[in-house]
C-alpha cells in the first residue's frame, strides 16, 4: 500500500482535526490562566524569553528542518527508506549541536545583550529555559518525521500532550499560589519533554525506520541536499523578522516590558486564530502531500493545490476578522477582566494583517520550495531591511500600532514578492469571485453587528451571542457561494467520504457529485 494516497491522507487530515481541536481549547484555557495570575511585567518577561525561540530556530538553522520536510517525503515516495531515515538522524543529531551551541554563546554573551532588552536580571531564569529550547526542536524535527510517514496521530497528538499538560500544571500551581515565571517556566519544560518521549517512542515503533549505520546516499544526492540546507540556512536567518515574537525585541528596547506584554497577548491570539486555518491546522498533511506530487503532474496540480490552501484559509480568517473588529473589547474584558483592555483595538489590525501570514505565506513558498528555488525565498529576506526601519521610526511615535503595521506590510510585500516568482504556477483560479464575495458577506456581516450592538444595548455576553449567530450565518452564505471553487469541491470531495462527506453536503461544501 503506498504510503501517500487518499485514504491515508483522509485518515490524517481527521486524526489532526480531533487533536488540533483538544490542544486549541487547552492551549486557550491554559493562555488565559497563565496572563491572569501573572504579574503584567512577569509575563512580558515569559514572553520575551520565548521570543529567544526563533531567533535561535534562524541562527542555528543550518537549513535542517525545512530540508527534512522537503526530501524525506521524496524519499519514501520513492521507497528510499534508508535514505530517509539517514535524513532524519543526521538532522536530528546537527540541529541538537547547533541549538546547544548558540545558547552558549547567548549566555557567554548575556551582559551585553540582555540590558539592551531590560532582561539584565533574568540569566538564571534564562539558564532554566534553555532545555525547554532543546526539546522544542528536538521535538519539532520528531513531528515532521511523523508527518512524512503519514502517523499524524502521533505528530499532531503530542501537540494535545503539551497543552494539556500546561493547562493541567498551571491550574495547580495557581491553586497553590505559585504560579510564578520561573514554575511556568519548568512546567512548560515538563510538557515539551513528555511531548518528546512519546513521539520518540511513537517514531521507533511505527516508522519503522532500518539501520543507517554506515549508510550514505550518492554523491550527487548529498550535494543536492546539502546545497538546497545551504540556501535555507540563509533564507532562516534572514527569516527572523517572519516571527511575531522577534518584535517582542524591538517593543522591549523601544517602550517597557509591559508593553511587550500586551504585545505578546494580541500576536498570540493572532497565532491561535492561524492554527485554526487549514492551512496551519493540515500543514503537516498537506506538505508531504505537496512535495510528494510527481513532476509530470505539476502544471495541473500546483494551482488547484494552491487555489485550495488559501481559500480554504478564508474561509476561516475572515469570520475571526470580522468577529475581532466588532467585538475585540467584550472579548479582552471577559477573557483577562480588564487587563490590557486599553489596546484591544490592537486585536482585529494584528488579525487583519496576519491574513497574509496565516493564509497566504505557506501556499506560495510552498510552491516556491516544490520548485527548488530557495534562492527566491533568500532574496525576499531583503525586505527585513524595511521592516526594521518602519520598527524603529513607528514604534517611538505610533507604540504598539506602530509594531504592528511594520510586521503587517512586511509579510505583505515579502509574500507578494515571492508570489510573483513563482506565479506561473501559483495561479490563484477564482480570484476575483474570493474579493467579490468576501467584501459582499463579511463586510455586510461586520455592518450587521456594528447596528445590532449599537441597537440593542444588550449585555457584552449576549452582544458577543447574536455576533456568533450574524457569522454562522454569513459563513453558511461564503462557503456555499464561488469563493469556493469547483475544484476546491472535487478536491474536498475526494478526501471525505461518509459521515463527514456527508456533513460537508449539508454545509454546502461538497455537492452530491463531489463524492466518488
Amino acid at each position: 500500500m503506498r504510503l501517500y494516497n487518499r485514504e491515508k491522507a483522509r485518515r490524517s487530515l481527521l486524526n489532526t482535526i480531533g487533536y488540533r481541536a483538544v490542544s486549541q481549547l487547552a492551549t486557550i484555557a491554559g493562555y488565559i490562566v497563565l496572563v491572569r495570575a501573572l504579574p503584567e511585567r512577569s509575563f512580558g518577561i515569559f514572553s520575551l524569553l520565548y521570543s529567544f525561540i526563533p531567533v535561535i530556530s534562524t541562527v542555528a538553522s543550518l537549513g535542517l528542518e525545512l530540508t527534512l520536510k522537503r526530501f524525506q517525503p521524496e524519499y519514501l515516495r520513492s521507497g528510499e527508506t534508508q535514505a530517509a531515515a539517514w535524513l532524519f538522524r543526521v538532522v536530528a543529531i546537527m540541529r541538537l549541536a547547533s541549538n546547544a551551541l548558540v545558547l552558549l554563546l547567548i549566555l557567554v554573551a548575556w551582559n551585553l545583550i540582555a540590558p539592551l532588552f531590560q532582561l539584565g536580571a533574568y540569566r538564571t531564569d534564562f539558564i532554566i529555559f534553555a532545555p525547554l529550547v532543546l526539546l522544542y526542536f528536538q521535538g519539532r524535527i520528531l513531528e515532521f518525521a511523523l508527518g512524512s510517514h503519514m502517523l499524524h496521530r502521533y505528530a499532531v497528538g503530542s501537540t494535545a500532550l503539551v497543552a494539556i499538560t500546561k493547562l493541567i500544571a498551571y491550574m495547580i500551581l495557581v491553586t497553590m499560589h505559585s504560579l510564578t515565571l520561573r514554575s511556568a517556566i519548568l512546567s512548560d519544560t515538563i510538557a515539551y519533554g513528555l511531548a518528546y518521549v512519546f513521539m520518540h517512542g511513537a517514531y521507533r515503533s511505527h516508522a519503522g525506520s532500518p539501520a543507517v549505520v554506515g549508510y550514505r546516499p550518492a554523491p550527487v544526492e548529498r550535494k543536492r541536499v546539502w546545497r538546497y540546507a545551504l540556501f535555507n540556512n540563509f533564507n532562516d536567518a534572514g527569516s527572523i523578522l517572519l516571527y511575531a515574537q522577534t518584535d517582542n525585541f524591538f517593543v522591549a528596547a523601544l517602550l517597557n516590558p509591559v508593553a511587550v506584554g500586551a504585545y505578546a497577548f494580541y500576536a498570540r491570539i493572532n497565532a491561535m486564530a492561524s492554527n485554526l486555518t487549514p492551512i496551519r491546522l493540515f500543514e503537516n498533511v498537506v506538505q508531504p502531500l505537496f512535495f510528494a506530487i510527481a513532476p509530470e503532474q505539476a502544471r495541473e496540480r500546483v494551482p488547484r493545490y494552491f487555489t485550495l490552501l488559501l481559500n480554504c484559509g478564508l474561509v476561516v480568517q475572515l469570520p475571526i476578522v470580522a468577529y475581532a473588529t466588532v467585538y475585540h473589547q467584550e472579548i479582552v474584558g471577559l477573557l483577562l477582566g480588564g487587563k490590557f483592555l486599553d489596546v484591544s483595538w490592537l486585536m482585529p489590525v494584528v488579525l487583519a494583517f496576519g491574513t497574509t501570514s496565516n493564509v497566504v505565506a505557506i501556499p506560495v513558498t510552498s510552491v516556491a520550495q516544490y520548485q527548488e528555488r530557495a534562492s527566491l525565498i533568500l532574496v525576499s529576506q531583503v525586505f527585513g531591511i524595511y521592516q526594521i526601519c518602519c520598527m524603529l521610526l513607528l514604534v517611538p511615535k505610533l507604540g504598539l500600532l506602530g509594531a504592528a503595521v511594520a510586521t503587517g506590510t512586511y509579510h505583505l510585500f515579502r509574500n507578494l514578492f515571492v508570489w510573483w516568482n513563482v506565479r506561473r504556477d501559483a495561479r490563484w483560479l477564482n480570484f476575483r469571485a474570493v474579493v467579490s464575495y468576501a467584501i459582499l458577506v463579511w463586510g455586510g456581516a461586520i455592518l450587521g453587528c456594528f447596528l445590532l450592538k449599537r441597537g440593542m444595548q444588550a449585555p457584552p455576553l449576549v452582544a458577543m451571542g447574536c455576533g456568533v449567530v450574524v457569522c454562522v450565518f454569513a459563513a453558511l452564505l461564503y462557503i456555499r457561494s464561488p469563493a469556493l471553487s469547483s475544484s476546491d469541491r472535487e478536491l474536498l470531495g475526494q478526501l471525505f467520504h461518509g459521515r463527514e462527506g456527508r456533513m460537508l453536503e449539508k454545509l454546502g461544501v461538497l455537492k452530491q457529485s463531489g463524492r466518488a
